[in-house]
C-alpha cells in the first residue's frame, strides 16, 4: 500500500481538515492521527510506510515541544516502539 492510498483509506480519521487538504499532510499530522485514533493495524500498516527512522524523527520531534495533542497513552507506545525499534 502506497502513503497516499493509506490516506485515502484512513480519510474518515482526519476529521477536521478540510477534503482537499488531506493527501497533502505530512508525516507529523499522519503519525499524530493514525496512533491517536486508528487501529493496531493502522500504526503497523504506518510504520511499514514511512519507516523506523521516520517514526524516531517524528517521536524526537513531538518529545521537544511542550505542548502536544497526543493521547498520553499513544505518546508512550511510540517512545517503547522507537526505542525498541529504531535505535
Amino acid at each position: 500500500m502506497t502513503r497516499e492510498e493509506f490516506i485515502a483509506k484512513n480519510a474518515h480519521l482526519f476529521w477536521y481538515i478540510k477534503k482537499e487538504a488531506i493527501p497533502k499532510i505530512g508525516n507529523e499530522v499522519l503519525v499524530e492521527f493514525i496512533f491517536n485514533y486508528g487501529t493496531w493495524q493502522d500504526v503497523k500498516d504506518l510504520i511499514k510506510i514511512i519507516g523506523y527512522p521516520e517514526l524516531k524523527r517524528v517521536y524526537e520531534d513531538i518529545t521537544d515541544r511542550k505542548i502536544g495533542n497526543y493521547i498520553p497513552e499513544m505518546l508512550d507506545l511510540m517512545g517503547r516502539i522507537t526505542h525498541k525499534y529504531a535505535s
